[in-house]
C-alpha cells in the first residue's frame, strides 16, 4: 500500500485538474448490459448491477500497468478512504479493467488486495466479448492500453448522465461532481 500512496502523493504534487472538473460538460452515455464479472467471481449485467447504486465514479485501468493505473486507483483509494470516513451518502466506485486477455477475477482480487476496498468499491471485468462493447458504449477509446488515459466518468446509470473527466482529479473533486448527481428521477 506505501507503494500505491506514494504514487498517489506523487499525483498531487504534480499537475492537477483544477476549476475544469466542475465544469466538465454532461453526456448521455449507453453502455449495453452485459455481463461483468467481480473480483470476487460474481457475474451480473454491468448496467442491472449500478443502476440502483446512485452515484457512481468509474475509472479505467489493467493489472499489469506499470504506469498511470496505479495513480488512478490511489485517486480511487483516497475517494474510498474519505467516503468512509465522512459517512455519508454512498458512492459506488468502479475500476473497470481494459484488458480482457489477462484480467480475471482472480488478477482483479489481487489488485484490489493492495487498496483493501471498501465493499462500495467494485473490480469489474467483462472479458473478451464484453470489454469493448461497454467501452464503446462508456464513449472511451485508447489508441493501446498501455497509453491509455487517465479518466473517470462520474454519474449514475438511471440517468445515464456523466460528466468525463481526462487528467488526474484530486479525490475531492471527484467526490464533490458525485455529490451533485441529481437523484435518479429528479432530473
Amino acid at each position: 500500500m506505501t507503494r500505491y500512496l506514494a504514487l498517489f502523493l506523487a499525483c498531487l504534487a504534480g499537475p492537477c485538474l483544477g476549476d475544469e472538473v466542475s465544469d466538465a460538460p454532461i453526456e448521455t452515455l449507453m453502455p449495453p448490459d452485459l455481463p461483468v464479472t467481480d473480483a470476487a467471481g460474481h457475474s451480473d449485467g454491468f448496467v442491472t448491477r449500478l443502476r440502483h447504486r446512485g452515484p457512481v465514479i468509474v475509472s479505467f485501468f489493467y493489472t499489469g500497468c506499470v504506469s498511470l493505473c496505479d495513480v488512478t486507483n490511489g485517486i480511487l483509494y483516497g475517494v474510498d478512504q474519505t467516503l468512509l470516513e465522512d459517512g455519508g451518502e454512498p458512492v459506488t466506485l468502479v475500476s473497470f479493467s481494459i484488458d480482457p486477455f489477462n484480467d480475471s477475477p482472480a488478477a482483479l482480487r489481487e489488485s484490489a488486495a493492495n487498496f483493501t476496498p471498501s465493499d462500495n468499491w467494485l473490480w469489474l471485468t467483462a472479458g473478451l466479448r464484453g470489454t469493448q462493447p461497454l467501452m464503446d458504449g462508456m464513449g472511451v477509446t485508447f489508441e493501446s492500453i498501455q497509453t491509455h488515459d487517465a479518466m473517470f466518468l462520474v454519474g449514475d446509470f438511471c440517468s445515464f448522465r456523466f460528466a468525463r473527466i481526462v487528467g488526474l482529479p484530486e479525490p475531492e473533486q471527484l467526490i464533490a461532481l458525485a455529490r451533485n448527481v441529481p437523484e435518479c428521477g429528479s432530473g
